[in-house]
């Protein structure tokens, strides 16, 4: 398994920007990474090193589902941007919250203009 350096680890300390995630580093038995959301357990991001020097990933959420999803990636910078993006996926979610709660445009009726409503 590779073994992430102090920078590395500092990278991912800053992409995170004290946030509510924990991190936790294990480059012997388990993951390199678990970064895990405070507020949502469920969502989590974490790295597997590949022989070879190429890395996996499996985020929660994914790119195209709420579940977990597994990605192959060739280096190190490439999981790095990958956690970018899953926050900012968390983030949209934290967001749409409300909107799911209290109805929003996935509750309209498409065949229905815009701001009419069926009774």
């Amino acid at each position: 398994m590779t073994r992430l350096s102090e920078a590395t680890a500092s990278r991912i300390t800053e992409i995170l920007d004290s946030r509510s995630f924990t991190v936790k580093y294990d480059d012997e038995q388990g993951p390199a990474v678990t970064i895990t959301s405070a507020s949502s357990l469920e969502h989590r991001f974490v790295i597997n090193s590949v022989a070879g020097g190429t890395f996996t990933t499996n985020e929660s959420p994914g790119l195209h589902s709420d579940s977990s999803e597994t990605f192959q990636r060739s280096d190190l910078e490439s999981c790095l941007e990958a956690i970018r993006k899953w926050m900012e996926r968390i983030k949209d979610m934290q967001a749409d919250w409300i909107m799911d709660e209290f109805g929003g445009i996935a509750d309209r009726n498409p065949s229905l203009p815009l701001g009419k409503t069926r009774h």
